[in-house]
């Protein structure tokens, strides 16, 4: 069983090589805003890699959220 990592960056490139760096070790999702990120909250990931500064919603405040809903480590 792969462990499950949800990458959240609002930069596609940035996105795109993680998911092809992490993909044949481990089940990645992706999420380029906080809306979709907390969409795909129900995979319930083992680890999140967070970006602190992107529109509408930065890093911090999503964070605050994602708390309220699962517990795992998070990395900014």
């Amino acid at each position: 069983m792969k462990y499950k990592i949800l990458i959240i960056d609002d930069e596609e490139m940035i996105l795109s090589m993680m998911e092809k760096c992490l993909g044949e070790e481990f089940s990645v999702y992706t999420a380029e805003n906080a809306k979709k990120a907390l969409e795909l909250l129900n995979v319930i990931p083992d680890i999140i890699l967070l970006d602190i500064n992107m529109p509408e919603m930065d890093g911090l405040e999503l964070c605050q959220l994602i708390r309220g809903h699962i517990s795992c480590p998070i990395i900014f």
